[in-house]
């Protein structure tokens, strides 16, 4: 459990809430600055928080026995030295960091370190509660309907998101892929933004799409296989999967079977398109 500390910032993503603590002070007033950007894109939450987060100056010990539920990382980030603990049970974690030197660059490390730990902590708690996952891709709502575009860098994601406006882009990055309480799978915006800013906000997912630059615009459906695997290569997945300790308590064949799930009844394709909005004709006159 974490120590009795008062939550400072409390977020939103895809309808659960993570409370940010910073046991006195540590770094309260830099991440503010980032904060600001979660509260004007709407991921700033009043709610029950489901994960809870510490943020302090100075070591994180590593547990006497290290649980199978309990994932204990150490990262060594050039100026930064961060050691972070995180109880797969109760969903609650602490990140602490030691300043090696100080240089203009050192805010910025703390910074992206938090992000990834909350990122992380997320893609816990989505996961162990079979809900759903995050995927590297663009988020496009079109009236009521939600479409995912998956790929590889400079394949296209922002350049899908500036061919979609005035639809509205839930974000062009990082989107939240989840089942609601009836089975229904959602595409949610999240906070990782890229170059379009992000929407706390979700739609039913009527497709996914693995995008290519092309000359012609091209939809071939896949299979749910091929598309799990398409998945688990373009998603964000990968790398988080990589880390020491992570398989421990979450393996890969777990993962693919959630996966499996996850898409089941989620219409996929590989994606060729031009670059003009002409592609959005081509998706929705196969929908028709």
């Amino acid at each position: 459990m974490l120590p009795a500390i008062k939550v400072e910032q409390k977020i939103e993503i895809g309808g659960v809430c993570c409370s940010i603590g910073f046991l006195d002070g540590f770094f309260k007033k830099e991440f503010a600055s980032i904060f600001s950007d979660y509260r004007r894109w709407g991921f700033s939450s009043e709610g029950n928080p489901e994960i809870g987060i510490m943020v302090k100056e100075g070591r994180v010990e590593a547990p006497r026995r290290l649980k199978e539920y309990v994932f204990y990382h150490i990262v060594d980030y050039d100026s930064v030295y961060a050691t972070l603990a995180f109880d797969t049970r109760s969903f609650e974690g602490e990140i602490g960091f030691s300043i090696k030197r100080g240089d203009r660059f050192t805010p910025v490390r703390i910074v992206e370190l938090t992000e990834t730990f909350i990122f992380n902590a997320y893609l816990f708690y989505f996961h162990l509660n079979d809900i759903g996952t995050f995927v590297h891709s663009c988020g496009i709502v079109d009236g009521e309907n939600g479409y995912l575009f998956a790929g590889p860098g400079g394949e296209g994601k922002s350049t899908i998101a500036s061919l979609s406006l005035p639809r509205t882009i839930l974000c062009d990055d990082v989107i939240l892929l989840r089942k609601n309480d009836k089975g229904r799978r959602l595409v949610f915006g999240t906070p990782f933004s890229g170059d379009h800013g992000s929407v706390n906000g979700g739609a039913e997912c009527k497709g996914i799409y693995f995008i290519r630059k092309s000359s012609i615009n091209e939809l071939v459906a896949t299979s749910l296989i091929d598309g799990t695997v398409e998945l688990m290569r373009e998603g964000v997945m990968g790398g988080f999967m990589s880390i020491d300790g992570i398989q421990r308590i979450y393996p890969q064949s777990r993962l693919f079977d959630f996966l499996l799930d996850l898409l089941s009844g989620v219409p996929c394709f590989r994606m060729k398109f031009k670059k003009d909005d002409s592609f959005w004709k081509v998706i929705n006159e196969h929908e028709d």
